[in-house]
């Protein structure tokens, strides 16, 4: 009798441990996290710098079969950049003047997106809550903008009795430039990540690649929206 006992509870925390997903169930998650987000790509790249943004939305995930859901999301998404760099250019002039000169912009991109992430959810039996998920992720913007501040010195050395003085004398220029509509109405790419649920709770984390050119600048470059997003959310079960 005590062997048949300890097989029914064996049979029966072997069924809670893979039953990761309910088979033809709906569920929906409301979540929000933050977004440590950024851009890569682009002649400048080194000036793009991660900032942390805000994110929230709504979820609903449908279960195919035990370790395997699909859900489709509704998310408000801030997104953007820190800019911080500088580019420096020398050159010599025909009369043996030493010119240099130094640019430095600061400043951020701030763009928000409704994304639409479609994904694949792979439960794993053997860790009960735990989900590797992928898929697509369709991102339309709301706005987008950028403000910097741009400082550009210049120093030249000046000739002094046929000898050249090495003594520079700067000369300073600073400017605002504030510019809306710098981003593309349409983002494109992919997402990964993991996600754990205990007592309906999820927290998930996902990496975005964007696949899209996203300047709408009039020079534009081949930059493109990345970023990590942490959220915690409670799965309703419908």
């Amino acid at each position: 009798m005590k062997k048949i006992v300890l097989l029914a509870a064996f049979v029966c925390c072997a069924t809670i441990t893979t039953a990761q997903n309910l088979q033809g169930q709906f569920s929906l998650k409301p979540m929000a996290g933050i977004n440590l987000t950024g851009v890569n790509g682009g002649v400048i790249s080194d000036f793009y710098h991660n900032k942390v943004r805000f994110t929230a939305g709504l979820e609903t995930e449908y279960g195919i079969t035990p370790w395997l859901g699909v859900s489709l999301g509704a998310i408000y998404s801030q997104q953007g950049a820190k800019i911080d760099g500088g580019i420096e250019s020398f050159y010599e002039d025909e009369r043996g003047l030493h010119h240099y000169s130094f640019i430095e912009t600061i400043g951020k991109v701030h763009s928000e997106y409704i994304i639409f992430p479609l994904m694949a959810n792979f439960y794993i039996p053997q860790v009960k809550g735990l989900a590797v998920k992928t898929g697509l992720q369709l991102g339309l913007l709301t706005s987008s903008k950028m403000e910097a501040d741009v400082v550009m010195i210049e120093m030249v050395t000046v000739p002094y009795s046929g000898i050249v003085d090495d003594v520079p004398h700067p000369i300073y220029r600073s400017s605002r430039v504030v510019q809306s509509d710098v981003c593309k109405s349409v983002d494109f790419g992919i997402p990964v990540g993991l996600s754990y649920e205990y007592k309906n709770v999820v927290l998930d984390a996902r990496y975005y690649f964007g696949l899209t050119k996203i300047d709408n600048t009039p020079e534009p470059e081949d930059v493109r929206n990345r970023h990590f997003s942490f959220t915690l959310g409670y799965r309703f079960r419908l």
